[in-house]
């Protein structure tokens, strides 16, 4: 009897001991007290590496985000330049986002009444986000449309495209294609190519620059199939639920078999829609030498007492590409705006720190019933002391004010000034 008495109390010391253990573990996984991020990374990329091979899986449900909180933006509360969510159960999330970049969004698409307009910014290699803005003029309104996939990626997808033909060593950057036609429209000649018109030639990097369709359409018609399409959609994250911790739209990807048409979506023409959110961190992800960051906008959470009950952590969630072709895909972005079609409004540069690189990619796409011009920038920048990622739409009628680049440039000034 004394046997089975000494056997139970040491198991009572062994379970408290276990409990214990368990206890001291879960705290510091709250506070961060263990958290090193060196040794974390090769990890959690090795991860997100196997995640980005997998099946095309359209997902229904929330996606978990390490803060284990989805809450509505029409919730956030600011107290001076300080963010808040009030949590249902008592507790209070403090967000990362900043109050000035917010500011300057705002401003911009509220200055005009744009249609439509949405607008993010995050730290390329953390995944915060420091502005997330929208705007809804027309009818039907619609909320929070920075987080909506409703309008066609446009040329915003040729980045996509590129990456393909990056990752698959297809295409010397410098080498130069010939062309002709697909200023604003495509037809089979101006994809399979014509000798006899084709005299016009541009490089990778400048087709990137000056969104020539033709040339973009041209490369992927010859070096890119169906399922290498689907392939680096997929680690674009297109057709995945965004781990953000507010609903965000999935970003529909999809490539048709015929040859032609396919070569058309590649260049940016339909069969893929995006959202400002997506957008942002598709920039991000170029700007991060090929590694997507999770998302967050909460930065902290308190409990009903005021004690720290969890502080966010930068986490890697995709690798999109090798960090070589993401880096050399960041550097063909700059002609964007150094001499392509953003050059206008980002070449003065006012009121910025010097050696500030950006580079991006605008899009522009039209529907005729009823008229929209979807107008975007999604782009990045970075400097010895910081990087931004945005991707900022507008959607405009006939008549307007500002564009997608107006409200990304403004969002990076603010970012990046002296």
């Amino acid at each position: 009897m004394r046997r089975i008495r000494r056997s139970t109390k040491r198991n009572w010391i062994t379970l408290a001991a276990f409990l214990g253990i368990i206890g001291i573990w879960a705290i510091c996984q709250a506070t961060g007290i263990f958290y090193t991020e060196d040794r974390f990374l090769p990890l959690a990329s090795a991860y997100a590496q196997e995640t980005a091979e997998a099946p095309k899986v359209m997902q229904n449900t929330p996606t978990h985000v390490d803060s284990g909180v989805q809450f509505d933006l029409s919730d956030i509360v600011w107290e001076g330049s300080t963010a808040y969510v009030n949590l249902p159960d008592g507790r209070r999330a403090k967000l990362s986002l900043d109050k000035e970049i917010q500011e300057s969004a705002e401003n911009s698409l509220n200055e005009h009444p744009v249609p439509y307009g949405g607008a993010v910014a995050i730290e390329s290699n953390t995944g915060r986000i420091l502005a997330i803005v929208s705007a809804s003029t027309a009818r039907p309104k619609v909320d929070h449309y920075a987080t909506k996939a409703l309008a066609p990626s446009a040329s915003v997808f040729k980045l996509i495209t590129a990456a393909a033909l990056l990752e698959k060593g297809s295409v010397d950057p410098q080498a130069r294609v010939c062309y002709s036609g697909g200023a604003s429209m495509l037809t089979e000649s101006d994809v399979r190519g014509n000798p006899q018109t084709d005299n016009t030639c541009a490089t990778l990097e400048q087709a990137i620059g000056h969104s020539i369709n033709a040339v973009m359409a041209r490369l992927a018609y010859q070096n890119l199939g169906k399922e290498d399409l689907e392939r680096i959609a997929l680690k674009f994250a297109f057709n995945r639920e965004l781990p953000t911790e507010f609903l965000t739209d999935v970003s529909t990807a999809e490539f048709v078999d015929d040859d032609i048409e396919r070569a058309k979506s590649a260049a940016g023409f339909w069969h893929v829609n995006l959202s400002p959110m997506h957008g942002a961190l598709i920039a991000a992800a170029i700007g991060n030498h090929g590694i997507m960051m999770t998302p967050t906008i909460i930065d902290e959470i308190t409990d009903a007492s005021g004690n720290v009950v969890y502080t966010a952590h930068p986490r890697p969630w995709l690798v999109v590409m090798s960090a070589e072709n993401a880096d050399t895909l960041a550097r063909l972005g700059e002609n964007t705006t150094r001499e392509g079609t953003a050059r206008r409004v980002f070449s003065g540069r006012k009121g910025w720190r010097s050696g500030v690189r950006v580079g991006g990619k605008t899009g522009t796409l039209s529907n005729k019933r009823p008229l929209y011009v979807f107008n975007w920038f999604v782009g990045w920048g970075d400097d010895p002391k910081g990087n931004l990622a945005v991707g900022a739409l507008v959607v405009n009628t006939e008549k307007w004010w500002i564009k997608g680049t107006h409200v990304a440039a403004r969002m990076m000034g603010t970012y990046f000034k002296q």
